[in-house]
């Protein structure tokens, strides 16, 4: 898979996902849950992730591009008024790009897909607070993994 045209894919099925919804926290679930199955479905999406030697200019700043898209979709989505302090969206967004990408470098990609609940409550935890990001993030388990 090409890097570039494989980001521009995702991007596509995020946001696909998320326009199916009406409120905002079920369209912050199903973008997450369509961007793991896409990653697990495209594991070679993460080679364009992480700096190599020579690359290293280049994927930091497709690495750089992919957290601010996914950081913009998130605060598009999220009432930023409602969000717990000490927590940022780059950090939540991040966090997730980090967690993804560790769990196909490792061949874990039966682990990823079992986080995806997770994934959804660490995201929606500092907005709605612990009870009712739980909530969501099990009312959007679509349960095995479909891709």
């Amino acid at each position: 898979m090409e890097s570039g045209g494989g980001f521009d894919q995702l991007e596509e099925v995020v946001l696909g996902a998320c326009s199916g919804q009406v409120e905002w926290p079920a369209r912050i679930a199903a973008g997450i849950y369509a961007g793991v199955n896409f990653a697990i479905a495209n594991p070679g999406i993460v080679e364009g992730l992480y700096p190599d030697v020579e690359g290293e200019a280049k994927n930091m700043a497709r690495y750089d591009r992919i957290i601010a898209r996914f950081t913009g979709f998130l605060q598009m989505e999220a009432p930023i008024e409602a969000r717990r302090p000490g927590s940022t969206d780059v950090a939540l967004v991040g966090g997730i790009v980090g967690l993804v990408g560790d769990h196909l470098r490792l061949g874990r990609t039966d682990r990823l897909a079992e986080l995806r609940p997770d994934l959804v409550l660490l995201v929606l935890l500092p907005y709605l607070g612990f009870e009712e990001a739980k909530s969501w993030a099990e009312r959007s388990d679509p349960g095995p993994l479909t891709i």
